[in-house]
This record gives structure tokens, C-alpha cells and sequence, in this order.
């Protein structure tokens, strides 16, 4: 089954634009279920690729055709939606998979095969004459089939630069309409990633994608490093789900284009957090509370100075406001808080505390604080308050007695 005229009709006028634009394909269906123990439901992959559409998504790596059938449904279910973003199926270099992939109605294909010498020699038991001819075969059965299709090289960042250029070139010469640099073992550094994709670029004509692990804790970084040398598109998953320690962050990769480089794709962030919720329900992996972007504590704030500069001005403390990814700020009272987060919270409660009243009530709220090893609800704060109020008319009673008996 071919895409449709007007589906690709579409794709084709977007993938046009000017070199400066830059397109997320989200592999959370595909790499981001890969993760060990990860199991998603059909119509949770249907429901995650609706959410990813419904923010501005350019592209979805929906699954693998030939890993079962419950997998072909899903893709196929997907591409009948009618999405805004484009479909793609992952596939070996094999003729049989992107006919499977064909059949369940896909924008294109990703034709994926490891190109470093420790993956050809140990995984495959093959050469590099073979891999070639392996993905040329690929690549004419799904000319054949009127899919397009992208080249990817697994470990890219391990093959030696050499023969990565000379399967760049291939991909180019077969008629890829771009070429995956996949950093599969996070052997790459910013710094390494920038040169190693800018060389890449500099061989061929076609866009080149970064496809990063996060191995050393640098997908995202190693993602905007290979954008800034020229890659106008970059693999991410949502809450960086993937193999091992997961891939590029969607909200972070697309957050960190937008304020750290000016550069705004489009996404309805405000959904951030929602996805970020059921994808980690879907995958039973909680987003952490100090996740980047979407966890809890991005915009809460306990130190008493921190706290007190928020409150004058979220700018202080905060790049962008927590509406924009779905979030709301939270002032947090505990050990390190400050007076002014005391007159803040009651203020939310009705109750106007003089700066006297509330350094008092500061030093009790720190004593519970640290009794109790967290910070503290709000239904503890107004026990502190009844506490004090108690407190204060017993001083009061102690002051009117002594000037009695005087």
C-alpha cells in the first residue's frame, strides 16, 4: 500500500522549506517501547500518536512491521488516522520488512543497518560489501513500492569515519531522502557531535538526523550540538524513553531550541506535562520529580531567597512560566524557607501574618521541618498557626497578669 497523493503531496511541500527548519521524529512508539520491560497497549500507541499529532509533532516512528502482528495493527491503525504528522515504519536492511512496512500504509520508511566494524564482524558475521548490498536491495524494493525511505546507521558514532562517509554517500546515490546519524552507544561528547555531523554534512546533499542515547547523560546536549553543525532533524521520545538510559527528551530538545537558541518549532507545549503523564503510566515509569521541563519541582521553590525573588518576579528564578509546559508553581515550605514564603502561603488562606508574626511562625515551621524530614502540607501549616495563635494569647495573659500584681 502506497501513501496517499494528498498525504504525500503534503509532506513533500514541508520537507521543501528552507534548510533552516528543523523536524522532530518522535520514536517514542518505536525506541522509547524498546525499553527493557516497556509493553504498550495497541490503543495506547494509537492514543500517544494522536496526542504527538495534536502538539505539532512533524514526524512518528509508529513500530517495527515485522515484530508481530499486534505491532502491524497498531501502525496500520495509525496511518489511518489521517494525522497531520507524517508515518514512518523502522525496518532492517530487508526487502521483506519494508513490504510489511508497504502494506500497513506508512508515509515511509527508516532503513536501518550498523555500520561500525564490531557491529558488522560480531553481530552479522558479514562485511561491509555485504552491508551495502544489503541496503541497496532495501532501497530498491521500497523505490519499487513508492515508499521514501531514510538511511540510518546504527553506531555511527563508532564506525571509523571513512567508510561512515562512504555509507553516506551510498544512501545519498540510493535515493534516501536524509541519512540517521545514530550516536547508538553515546560515545559522542557536544563537542564530538558537532564535528562529526558537520563532516557528515559536508559529504552530501541530503538532510542529515541525530538519533542520540543517553548513556553519560548528554542525548539532549549531543542532539543540539548535531543541529547546530546543520541536522535539520532529531530523534526524541517522550520523558527520553528508549533503550538503556533512553534518547533526546522531546520537551527538553524542543524547550532548550526555544529559549537557548531562539529557535520555536511550533509545538503546543502546554501539553507537556499530559503526555509526559500517560506516557508514563502507558510505560509504567514514572517521570521524576527533578525531571527537566515536566517534573514537579521545576518550579518549586523552598530557599527562602529563591522563593522571595519568585515572588517579585518569577524571571528571577523560573527561564519560562510553568503554564507554558502544563505546570503550575509551587512555593514550598520547609527548613529553608524564608519569612516572606510564610506571609505568601497565608495570604492564599486569608490571613494577612505581620512580618513579626511570621518570623515567629518561621522557626516553628523550620523545627517541624526538620523533625519530620520534609517540607510541610498545608494542613500542618495551620496546625503551626493554631499553635501560635495559642502561644501568642498565652504570652498576652502572662504580660496582662504581671501588670496586676504590679
Amino acid at each position: 500500500m502506497k501513501p496517499s497523493p494528498a498525504r504525500a503531496g503534503r509532506f513533500e511541500s514541508r520537507f521543501t522549506a528552507a534548510r533552516s527548519e528543523v523536524f522532530l521524529v518522535d520514536n517514542t512508539l518505536r525506541d522509547g517501547e524498546q525499553t527493557a520491560g516497556v509493553v504498550f497497549a495497541n490503543q495506547e500507541k494509537v492514543r500517544i500518536a494522536k496526542l504527538l499529532s495534536d502538539i505539532g509533532v512533524h514526524e512518528l516512528e509508529a513500530g517495527s512491521p515485522w515484530l508481530c502482528a499486534e505491532e502491524r495493527e497498531a501502525i496500520s491503525e495509525i496511518s489511518s488516522l489521517g494525522l497531520s504528522s507524517r508515518i514512518l515504519a523502522f525496518c532492517h536492511a530487508d526487502t521483506e520488512h519494508v513490504r510489511m512496512a508497504a502494506d500497513c500504509g506508512v508515509d515511509g520508511v527508516i532503513i536501518s543497518m550498523s555500520t561500525s566494524d564490531r557491529h558488522i564482524q560480531k553481530k552479522y558475521g558479514r562485511d561491509r560489501t555485504w552491508l551495502l548490498e544489503k541496503v541497496g536491495e532495501t532501497a530498491t524494493a521500497a523505490r519499487d513500492l513508492g515508499l521514501p525511505f531514510v538511511i540510518s546507521a546504527e553506531d555511527a558514532s563508532g564506525t571509523p569515519l571513512d567508510f561512515l562517509l562512504a555509507f553516506a554517500v551510498s544512501a545519498e546515490k540510493l535515493g534516501a531522502e536524509r541519512f540517521r546519524f545514530c550516536d547508538s552507544l553515546s560515545l559522542l561528547d557536544p563537542f564530538m557531535s558537532f564535528q562529526r555531523v558537520q563532516t557528515v554534512l559536508e559529504a552530501i546533499s541530503i538532510d542529515v538526523e541525530v538519533h542520540c542515547h543517553n548513556d553519560f547523560g548528554m542525548a539532549t546536549a549531543n542532539s543540539l550540538a548535531g543541529i547546530r553543525a546543520g541536522a535539520r532533524f532529531v530523534t526524541v521520545s517522550v520523558n527520553g524513553l528508549g533503550e538503556r538510559t533512553g534518547n533526546a527528551a522531546l520537551e527538553e530538545v524542543v524547550m532548550a531550541l526555544k529559549y537557548l537558541d531562539g529557535h520555536d518549532l511550533g509545538i503546543t507545549t502546554q501539553q507537556f506535562r499530559e503526555i509526559s503523564e500517560y506516557v508514563a503510566r502507558a510505560s509504567s515509569r514514572a517521570i521524576p520529580v527533578w525531571k527537566a521541563i515536566v517534573g514537579t519541582n521545576v518550579f518549586a521553590h523552598e530557599s527562602g531567597i529563591h522563593a522571595d525573588g519568585v515572588i517579585k518576579n518569577p524571571l528571577t528564578y523560573e527561564v519560562f512560566s510553568p503554564d507554558e509546559v502544563g505546570l503550575a508553581r509551587q512555593l514550598v515550605v520547609g527548613k529553608h524557607s524564608g519569612s516572606r514564603t510564610i506571609q505568601y502561603k497565608f495570604k492564599e488562606f486569608g490571613i494577612d501574618l505581620t512580618d513579626a508574626d511570621a518570623n515567629d511562625m518561621l522557626a516553628m515551621t523550620r523545627t517541624m521541618s526538620v523533625d519530620l524530614k520534609r517540607a510541610l502540607f498545608e494542613k500542618e501549616l495551620m496546625y503551626i498557626y493554631q499553635d501560635f495563635l495559642r502561644l501568642k494569647e498565652e504570652r498576652r495573659e502572662q504580660v496582662d497578669g504581671t501588670d496586676e500584681d504590679e
